[in-house]
């Protein structure tokens, strides 16, 4: 569907004269031409790129601003106005850009403007074009950006220009006042802190930005000329307070870039622009309230010092977080929102803010428990709200049904909210009494009535009415378990009298119509021992935890599975009691238990083959990194004998589970992204690696003359949960005196790592490995001489090896051996250039052809996210090629594809559009790749249309059920969009056709 289409359907009536007036103003080239200082340096370097992303829809300035005046018409003069700035957004596309790309184009924006009204032309022309391109965006149909992508970029957007703004006001200060320094003569630090929606990086299209300013210190002053001066620090930043907001928020003929809001400060409009550290301590100490906690729940630096605004909120978070548990703070977030309602204008029933069920008390619903938690437990100290509730529902705070619920409640009322501002141009949040307008909204949000929105906005609030109720209200709740305990009592007559027939019939109280009829069998397994979980003796001695357990795994991701892996569990445990016992007392433990099995097969699995493991989730963890992965291998192997082969295996065995455990924890929980789990993941395995070739080599009277090159995943530190580990083997040709005894020796060795990594063990299973990456591959032997590797390099090595070589990196022996491999690697991999660019490609297609598992055509279609069409491979081959062709740069030798191809687009070796492509496409599938793994627990990562599980991890990659289709749906359209243009991208890097 074409931009002009969507229009026709958002404006049936007026899309077509819509189209005919842009299109001629496009004939013309009418409106204003953008100033020097107002062109961004990447929108003149793009103008003639060949490249262009197809994501973003066609390249039509008229196209585009049609869509834009269909849905948003308070957009109509500006688009009129500033027809430039259209065809520029059109011509650089509409792809997401992160913080970075955006605090890198405001500097070329504001690049060579000297003057403070260039400065602030310029920067109101970049936010205004970013603004457009964001708008845009958020309109186009599955798989489009959804409104929390929308709303983090305009956060990131407004932080870029706080950050530049800043700037200006900061050489200006210093310039008329002189350096503010602190009594020791440093610079006295300065930090801009985003508030409310700008620091959880929520912000909406018609957000006022909110602000709190903070200095580190009163002792000092300015110095000039080596001088002090009488300006004190509170006035000098005063000053620049003042100038960095007026360059924000004071209305031009080009506009604002953002409005300011400064009343969230201590005191607030009457207290001062800016508070020093200590200052804002003793306030808050002393007369801090709970509207004031609130807001710092959410507080964020931005701009300046940004690490001393970590120190700030660090010195301020015992005011927010308390260690007491008071559930009443539910009862005064409450009492907030009645007091706001109050006050407001309008009829509350309209106001999708503020109003009953409005997104003001969906938030408050995540902020309440994180108040009253979060003391306790800081890893739910998220300033934004679906992070928190990601959080929350990994804690066992929340269920998964719960946080399912909320979370598409709480979007379904932000993109109303957008769409409202955005089409109205307006700072409002009331729904528009304009039925022709509101039609247009109903329609641009993918609504075939303004009737349909309004039956779904109706049943979403009154859903958030519910779920906050349901921490405040004593009476539903007892009404609730009221109800909840008659129905176990059911489920127990069932069980006890052993009529599968009346269990199987009792499932739908719980689980609904759908429920899987093995789920009867895993329920009645939980309680046939009497004491399992709803075993007979722990129903006397724990009544509440059978009712807690089945309302969990009722709200299970999927709930036949986790009751599946409980059983299983349970089956397992010498002393099933302990555990009902730990379970009972704590319903929190509960949740995270039926949440885990629910929604990971791979972690469930584990935990029910180890349930040791289990200790971990109930009792606590850490946040996985790469530091601790590589320590907890270490303490294991300080612990285990070093004279005793099996117990040295069952230690690296035994760290193994349990760092890959926390990891998968942390990944479900949001806690870290796909590259931290890669990278600690990576540490785990290569300090498995270094224990046992330093336990193989002193098992031979050795302890040098041996290094183990990684390769692959391992090489460029990507290890996923079920990775591979691709090595060889180099010994020094000097190691003993006869070289026919020192290859023997050391092929002894290397065949001893290998047991050591991948031998079954009762502890828990090893590494695959693979060895083929070796010179001569299976042919060659398993271990050769630095000489002899050389010589291979030098003479015999194949392309494709060369290529492979990229990815070598020293990962344990001898680190002076393994730094002349690696040279000898990388001038085989980089100096002899890059292998013909058809090679390259035949070879893809091989491996897309005889070993990816997709269908595309003829029944239901299947994708393999690695090796399939537009696949992660061919990322890494374009950035392979990249890096081969230009190796005599070193600032390209990096065994790391995210990395590698930074450095291309740095260097100028690759157009920033399609680095963009494939940078996004490649972060897309390898989250993917790692999501698919850790939910369905199987090896293989392929993508199939209807498969059991695509919903649960759809949802999961962020897709979301919606009136344009499910989130499975979402899934497959993003999916195909992403490799049609990561393939793109790969034939335009190589220079061949499609």
């Amino acid at each position: 569907m074409d931009l002009v289409e969507l229009a026709r359907i958002i404006a049936p009536d007026e899309a077509g004269a819509i189209f005919a007036r842009h299109e001629a103003r496009a004939r013309e080239g009418g409106g204003d031409r953008p100033s020097a200082a107002g062109r961004a340096g990447p929108d003149r370097e793009n103008e003639n790129v060949e490249y262009t992303d197809r994501r973003d829809g066609p390249r039509d300035p008229a196209a585009l601003a049609t869509l834009l005046e269909a849905a948003y018409p308070a957009l109509a003069p500006w688009l009129a106005a500033r027809w430039a700035d259209v065809a520029a957004v059109a011509r650089a596309g509409l792809a997401e850009r992160s913080y970075e790309a955006l605090r890198a184009l405001a500097a070329d924006a504001t690049r060579g403007a000297a003057a403070l009204g260039d400065v602030r032309a310029a920067l109101r022309r970049f936010a205004f074009r970013e603004k457009l391109r964001i708008a845009a965006r958020e309109l186009l149909p599955q798989p489009g950006t959804d409104v929390d992508v929308t709303a983090r970029e305009l956060s990131d957007l407004a932080s870029a220009c706080t950050e530049e703004a800043l700037r200006e006001a900061l050489a200006w200060a210093d310039a008329r006042f002189g350096e503010p320094v602190d009594a020791a003569g440093d610079r006295c630090a300065f930090v801009v802190v985003g508030m409310g929606k700008l620091g959880g990086r929520e912000l909406n299209a018609g957000s006022d930005i909110d602000l709190l300013l903070f200095y580190a210190t009163d002792d000092g002053g300015t110095r000039k000329g080596g001088a002090l001066t009488d300006t004190t620090l509170h006035e000098y930043f005063a000053r620049v307070t003042q100038r960095m907001t007026a360059t924000l928020d004071e209305a031009t003929e080009d506009g604002i870039v953002w409005r300011v809001d400064l009343r969230l400060r201590p005191e607030g409009s009457t207290g001062p622009l800016v508070n020093a550290l200590a200052a804002a301590e003793r306030y808050y100490e002393s007369w801090g309230r709970t509207w004031e906690r609130v807001a710092l729940l959410r507080a964020r630096p931005i701009a300046g010092d940004l690490a001393f605004g970590r120190r700030v909120l660090e010195a301020l978070s015992p005011f927010v977080w308390r260690r007491t548990v008071d559930p009443r703070i539910a009862e005064e977030m409450s009492s907030l929102l009645l007091r706001a309602r109050v006050e407001m204008a309008g009829p509350p029933e309209r106001d999708v803010k503020l109003g009953p069920g409005g997104i003001r008390e969906a938030e408050f619903f995540v902020q309440s428990l994180q108040l009253i938690w979060g003391g306790r437990d800081p890893a739910l100290r998220s300033t934004n709200t679906l992070d928190a509730l990601l959080r929350l529902r990994s804690g066992g705070l929340v269920t998964e049904l719960e946080a399912r619920e909320a979370e598409a409640s709480y979007l379904t009322l932000r993109r109303l909210e957008h769409r409202i501002q955005t089409a109205t141009g307006l700072q409002t949040h009331a729904i528009p009494a304009d039925p022709a307008l509101l039609l247009r909204i109903a329609r641009s949000l993918g609504f075939a009535s303004t009737a349909a929105l309004m039956d779904d906005l109706l049943r979403t609030r009154a859903g958030v009415e519910e779920r906050m109720a349901s921490l405040t209200s004593s009476e539903a709740r007892v009404a609730a378990e009221r109800a909840s305990r008659a129905s176990i009592e059911r489920l127990y007559a069932a069980i006890d009298a052993g009529d599968d027939a009346r269990v199987l019939a009792w499932l739908p109280e719980q689980f609904g119509a759908w429920a899987s009829p093995d789920l009867a069998r895993h329920l009645t397994a939980l309680a046939r021992p009497p004491d399992a979980p709803l075993g007979s003796l722990t129903r006397d001695r724990h009544p509440e935890l059978g009712v807690t357990l089945v309302e969990a795994l009722a709200e299970a991701a999927d709930p036949e599975q986790a009751a599946r892996l409980l059983a299983a569990l349970f089956a397992r445990l010498a002393m099933p009691s302990v555990y009902a016992r730990a379970l009972a007392v704590d319903p929190r433990a509960v949740r995270r238990l039926t949440g885990l099995f629910g929604a990971s097969a791979f972690l469930g699995q584990a935990a029910v083959a180890h349930p040791s493991l289990v200790d971990s989730l109930l009792f606590g963890r850490g946040t996985p990194d790469p530091e601790g992965a590589a320590r907890a291998v270490r303490d294991e192997v300080q612990q285990a004998s070093r004279d005793d082969a099996d117990d040295f295996v069952g230690a690296l065995r035994r760290a193994k589970r349990r760092v890959t455990m926390e990891v998968g924890l942390a990944d479900l929980a949001g806690e870290i992204d796909v590259r931290g789990a890669a990278l600690a993941l990576s540490a785990l395995a290569e300090a498995t690696l270094a224990e046992a070739t330093r336990f193989a080599l002193a098992e031979r009277g050795l302890d040098a003359g041996l290094a183990v090159i990684a390769m692959g995943k391992l090489g460029g530190r990507e290890i996923g949960y079920g990775s591979d580990l691709d090595l060889f083997f180099v010994y020094a040709d000097d190691a003993l005196p006869d070289p026919d005894d020192a290859q023997e020796r050391f092929i002894r060795v290397a065949q001893r790592v290998l047991r050591l990594l991948g031998s079954p063990h009762g502890a828990g299973p090893g590494y695959e490995l693979d060895t083929r990456l070796r010179p001569s591959g299976n042919a060659g032997l398993l271990v050769v001489s630095l000489d002899a590797f050389r010589r291979y390099q030098e003479t015999r090595a194949e392309p494709w090896e060369r290529q492979a070589l990229l990815k070598a990196r020293f990962a344990a022996g001898d680190a002076a051996l393994g730094e002349q491999v690696i040279a000898a690697a990388s001038a085989a991999a980089y100096e002899a250039g890059a292998a013909p660019k058809e090679l390259i490609h035949h070879l893809r297609m091989r491996m897309e052809n005889e070993l990816a598992g997709e269908r595309l055509t003829g029944g239901r279609a299947r994708f393999d996210p690695k090796l399939g069409r537009g696949g992660i491979v061919d990322v890494e081959f374009a950035v392979q090629w990249l890096q081969m062709r230009h190796g005599a740069d070193r600032a390209v030798r990096t065994t790391e594809t995210d990395a590698a191809l930074s450095a291309l687009e740095r260097r100028g070796y690759v157009d920033r559009a399609i680095a963009a492509t494939l940078r996004d496409g490649y972060r897309f599938l390898r989250q993917l790749e790692q999501r698919a793994r850790v939910h369905h627990g199987g090896s293989s990562a392929l993508l199939e249309e209807a498969a059991p599980g695509l919903a649960l991890l759809a949802r999961r990659m962020g897709m979301r059920d919606g009136p344009r289709g499910t989130a499975s749906e979402a899934l497959l359209a993003h999916y195909v969009a992403v490799t049609t243009e990561v393939r793109r991208a790969y034939l335009a890097v190589l220079g061949l056709s499609a």
